[in-house]
């Protein structure tokens, strides 16, 4: 009897150590901590979610709500949306700028860096779990996230290979630049994340009307999401990226032409904005858009950051979702192709920024925010969704690009039935990457397996 108690207390004490550590990983700053005689920026994680959800959000809050984007598919040759010819498109989106510039410097500085509260009050805010892996997590001086490797040929084409090149390289090999953002949530999408995570740092996994998700999905009209992208490229690689902001963060150091798994404070340069917002006009409940930061005229950094173009669907009937005999333009998507530099857009006309990946684009990518409804994501090696890319996408018409292709809107489940224990995490790729860094935690108590020298 007394070794039972005894195991008994045993559970009991180390279940409160797993909640007690759980919070402590949940909401740490970063994954790898300041020096204790850092005298530079330091990142604080904004997580005092607003515990009411917020009142509907109006025309004079959310201008672009008023704005009539027509989103409704023409299939006449009439159809096909033009950046050139209809300047609502970037009234839509340069509305949305002006709602995330509200509040932070014209330059954007390295000091200041990007403000969570305005007037006093908490506009924005971080999700969970980004600090565990401490590979690619949160860096301590701006909350900088690893991500993308781009290569010279995003920022120009494959026409050039760019002042990076690696010695004696072979034939079509390029150089690689890292991409470190930052993404926020507004105090709409906030809500909706302090619904989905405890206090404890365990996620909220509720079953409603037969439909499993984490407890506050969807995210309501009003939600803003904003993500600033910096890149390891310098001017002297990309010359448009002069008068670039130039943050410090805690990055990879990189030694001949190679990044090793030692960090250290080294600068990097704004390459891209991007921003979605829920509209519930649109087909999948969200718009997704771009920018570049391309050196001009403007007296601003934000004057200097070009649209790339709107994304609102995933155009299921234009090539590699269909055969190319039956291919048509993209409706759903509309690209600026008066941008002053070289823009590689995305997958057959639809919409990726300057450093993502040309043969996807802004919504396939962020359709495939799943997990399993366990709250886990899928284990490295498992067969889920594909969010970056797989063999032959974008390049022939195959099941796997059908379905990568197509329009979902919560609380659908993965195209054509596959993944019948996923839930749908309503686009949130840092969503899916909390649950992924939690079911970790839970499982081993540590992040990933170290890395290794790219």
């Amino acid at each position: 009897m007394k070794r039972t108690l005894f195991a008994l207390a045993c559970i009991f004490a180390a279940n409160i150590t797993l909640a007690e550590n759980a919070k402590t990983e949940a909401y740490r700053d970063a994954a790898i901590s300041a020096p204790k005689d850092w005298q530079g920026p330091k990142f604080s994680l904004s997580h005092n979610y607003p515990k009411q959800q917020p009142a509907p959000c109006t025309a004079t809050e959310c201008p672009w709500l008023a704005i009539d984007l027509n989103m409704q598919t023409d299939f006449s040759a009439a159809g096909v949306p033009s950046w050139e010819k209809n300047s609502v498109y970037n009234q839509y989106i340069m509305s949305i700028l002006n709602y995330v510039k509200q509040g932070q410097t014209l330059d954007l500085n390295n000091a200041e860096g990007l403000k969570t509260q305005v007037d006093g009050k908490d506009k924005w805010f971080h999700i969970p779990w980004m600090a565990f892996d401490q590979h690619t997590g949160r860096e301590f001086v701006h909350g900088l996230t690893n991500e993308r490797t781009a290569v010279i040929s995003d920022f120009y084409g494959e026409e050039r290979q760019g002042l990076h090149g690696l010695p004696n390289a072979k034939t079509g090999t390029q150089a690689g630049f890292e991409t470190w953002a930052v993404g926020m949530y507004n105090n709409y999408g906030g809500y909706t994340i302090g619904q989905s995570w405890s206090k404890k740092g365990t996620p909220n996994i509720e079953t409603i009307n037969g439909i499993t998700s984490t407890k506050g999905m969807p995210f309501m009209q009003g939600t803003v999401v904003v993500k600033f992208l910096f890149t390891t490229a310098t001017p002297t690689d990309v010359p448009y990226l002069t008068g670039s902001p130039t943050w410090q963060a805690d990055r990879h150091v990189e030694t001949n032409h190679k990044f090793s798994c030692e960090r250290k404070v080294q600068e990097v340069r704004l390459v891209q904005v991007d921003v979605a917002v829920v509209d519930e006009r649109s087909p999948s409940r969200w718009v997704y858009g771009t920018f570049a930061y391309i050196n001009g005229p403007g007296k601003t950094v934000w004057d200097n950051l070009q649209p790339v173009g709107l994304q609102w669907g995933m155009d299921p009937w234009t090539f590699p979702a269909v055969p190319k005999a039956e291919s048509i333009a993209p409706r759903q998507s509309v690209l600026n192709e008066s941008i002053s530099a070289f823009e590689h857009f995305g997958c057959n006309g639809r919409l990726a920024g300057p450093v993502d990946n040309k043969l996807s684009s802004c919504m396939s990518c962020h359709g495939g925010a799943f997990a399993n409804t366990a709250g886990n994501t899928f284990a490295t090696g498992a067969y889920g969704p594909p969010i970056f890319g797989f063999p032959g996408i974008c390049e022939q018409y195959s099941q796997d690009n059908v379905e990568y292709f197509q329009t979902i809107q919560f609380p659908q489940g993965y195209t054509g039935g596959n993944y019948p224990d996923a839930m749908n995490l309503d686009t949130s790729l840092q969503m899916q990457i909390a649950l992924q860094e939690w079911s970790l935690f839970k499982a081993k108590g540590k992040a990933a397996a170290a890395c290794e020298v790219q």
